[in-house]
């Protein structure tokens, strides 16, 4: 598998993809159910793939035709593009046959409420082509769009290396991070452009509210830890602590009748925000007060008092796995992250499979062999993670979790935000099971 196949999926996309099904997931437009459930689940399976936001900073990397020849020979493909009439804007630009240029697009999600919300029209830009000439016709037409106008696609796949991206990028309107100052709830480009959205503040934090709390792990990526100055367990652990020494219940379900606000730690986009809040209205019959960790971080802090130390296991334990896993220095391709990939990745979806059917010990084999081969991707760790928990192996748990955010760290891209404060959370219940245990025997 070539390093650009790899890449297929969204307009951006990281440099170092983090599985088979993070990257199937960048390829579609997923729906309001995709956006607002399956997500901050303590009951799901630490392997579920990561939402777009918790990719952290992308690149914009594109290439030749974005579509695939089915080996059709047919020669009455074409290529069409929508278009609002009154401006004469094109949203979306597609390739087909028959009807398709006028059937309801389920997986072009923006571009379909376009079409709900405004006079519309379609126009051909070839017909009478072969399947080949329409996928190259198609990416040539998306090209110039991006390159000769100002028009925003709503198409999730467009061609490389055009000289902007499609509509998906934050709204140039949207203010910066900067230290201990709560972001905006943020909108793109095609939302504010198409549907008039507008970035908004969090709520104001309230005392009443802060009772049985939620706090929310989304997108936290790379640029929030201009917020945190690199260290968001730092306010995240004082913030929680003050709660519970001030009588406050920390719940981990976000539709939890007795949920009293939710805290996002990183920043969250409108839409999101508007159907998650639907989503409470329609569950439990109410909107839920929604703050940033920065607010409530000052405002205890204002009003409270000082933050008491966090309690820390770590002085408390002593770590001894034992494993047969080789020294990172012995990692072959180490600095080859796309060999490592292909080379590895096989190993961990056999492991993978293997842990599922509760052959724990032969997982354990086969994520050795993938981490020996190169393959480094967050999935590996969080399928380490869960079958070492499986096993009450904590002190492996704890070491695999440790030179997760070391390797993390060290070579920076690839890992994001969300993903290390999990396991960081992991680590500290790792810790308090191993002296639980430790207490028992």
């Amino acid at each position: 598998m070539s390093f650009l196949n790899k890449l297929f999926g969204s307009k951006k996309q990281e440099n170092k993809p983090v599985n088979q099904d993070e990257t199937k997931e960048l390829s579609v437009q997923r729906n309001e159910k995709e956006l607002v459930e399956g997500t901050n689940n303590e009951n799901s399976e630490l392997e579920s793939t990561i939402n777009l936001k918790s990719l952290g900073d992308l690149i914009t990397i594109s290439s030749g035709p974005v579509g695939v020849s089915t080996g059709s020979t047919a020669t009455d493909f074409y290529v069409y593009e929508w278009f609002i009439k009154e401006t004469g804007e094109v949203f979306y630009v597609g390739k087909g046959r028959g009807n398709r240029y006028k059937a309801f697009h389920e997986k072009a999600y923006e571009a379909e409420k376009i079409r709900e919300m405004y006079d519309t029209d379609v126009r051909f830009v070839g017909k009478d082509l072969t399947e080949d000439e329409a996928v190259e016709l198609e990416s040539q037409e998306m090209t110039r769009i991006l390159n000769e106008t100002n028009d925003r696609l709503t198409n999730r796949i467009i061609p490389f290396f055009t000289k902007r991206g499609n509509g998906y990028d934050r709204s140039s309107n949207t203010p910066s991070f900067q230290f201990e100052k709560a972001p905006t709830l943020y909108v793109n480009e095609i939302e504010e452009h198409y549907y008039n959205l507008k970035p908004q503040l969090f709520d104001e934090v309230n005392l009443e509210n802060l009772k049985a709390p939620v706090f929310l792990n989304w997108s936290i990526d790379e640029q929030v830890n201009t917020i945190y100055g690199g260290n968001v367990e730092k306010y995240l652990g004082e913030t929680k602590n003050l709660l519970l020494k001030n009588g406050s219940k920390v719940l981990k379900s976000q539709y939890a009748k007795s949920t009293t606000a939710w805290i996002y730690i990183g920043d969250e986009s409108v839409t999101k925000y508007n159907l998650v809040q639907k989503l409470a209205l329609d569950r439990i019959g109410r909107k839920i007060p929604t703050y940033h960790l920065i607010d409530v971080w000052k405002f205890l802090k204002d009003n409270i008092g000082e933050f008491p130390p966090v309690p820390t296991t770590d002085a408390l334990i002593n770590i001894n796995p034992t494993h047969n896993r080789v020294p990172l220095e012995e990692i072959k391709n180490l600095n080859d992250w796309s060999k490592g990939y292909d080379e590895g990745m096989p190993y961990w979806e056999e492991g993978n499979k293997e842990r599922k059917k509760g052959n724990l010990e032969r997982a354990i084999e086969l994520f050795d062999l993938a981490r020996y081969n190169g393959y480094e991707a967050p999935a590996l760790y969080k399928s380490y993670v869960m079958t070492f928990r499986k096993l009450k192996d904590y002190d492996n748990e704890i070491a695999i979790i440790d030179e997760a955010i070391e390797r993390s760290q060290t070579t920076g891209g690839g890992v994001n935000g969300t993903f290390i404060l999990e396991i960081k959370e992991r680590r500290e219940k790792a810790l308090l099971l191993k002296k639980k245990k430790e207490s028992i025997n």
